[in-house]
């Protein structure tokens, strides 16, 4: 069987959790979706008429253990019949001891500290947790080793990540630094596809990916 030369990918933004609308470090804290997120969520994939096919099209949809993960990953199924499939290392970034905390106070308390996570996020990792390049290296390495499994002639995969973890590999899938996270983190839910080559990810399994 003819291996495929490139796979595309249905890159969807979880739901929120409560500590997400109240300005909290929400991180791998497993919360239920809001009641708003969900109806805001399904009026997006509604709206997307563009993703409608690939959507049909999904080979699997992949997304981490937490209860909002799979929330999302339900609603970006819908009615047919892809297998969910959840993975350890596909779950959002973990903040340690930052967990809970509002931005505002963390800014307030570790001024030196927080102001290096905005310029440099990919170098800060909380205390008991992991910064955001630790993040990206991990979900990159998930999302190439699925997407070689796969034996269909032109593979579509849903993938569904909590807002940091989806942020990180946005960076690295629009090629742009680990500081632009904060932009993607200021926008809403998002649905879209990318197109991934065979090429580059055989490129970036032997060389560690480095966005500056």
């Amino acid at each position: 069987m003819t291996k495929a030369s490139h796979f595309t990918i249905v890159l969807l933004r979880s739901c929120s959790t409560s500590w997400d609308s109240e300005s909290r470090l929400c991180g791998a804290t497993d919360l239920p979706a809001t009641n708003e997120s969900i109806d805001e969520l399904s009026r997006i994939l509604h709206e997307s008429s563009d993703i409608a096919p690939l959507r049909a099209m999904m080979d699997s949809v992949l997304c981490g253990p937490s209860d909002v993960s799979m929330e999302s990953a339900r609603l970006l199924v819908g009615t047919s019949e892809t297998k969910i499939r959840t993975i350890d290392d596909l779950a959002e970034v973990n903040l340690g001891l930052w967990e809970g905390v509002r931005r505002e106070d963390l800014e307030e308390r570790f001024p030196s500290v927080y102001s290096q996570w905005i310029e440099q996020p990919g170098t800060v990792a909380p205390p008991d947790g992991e910064s955001l390049e630790e993040v990206q290296d991990r979900v990159l390495g998930v999302l190439f080793s699925r997407l070689l499994k796969l034996k269909s002639e032109h593979p579509v995969v849903g993938l569904v990540l909590r807002p940091y973890a989806w942020s990180v590999l946005k960076c690295w899938l629009d090629q742009r630094p680990l500081s632009e996270v904060w932009r993607y983190l200021e926008g809403g839910g998002s649905v879209e596809s990318f197109s991934l080559d065979r090429a580059v990810i055989d490129a970036n399994r032997t060389q560690k990916p480095k966005i500056a």
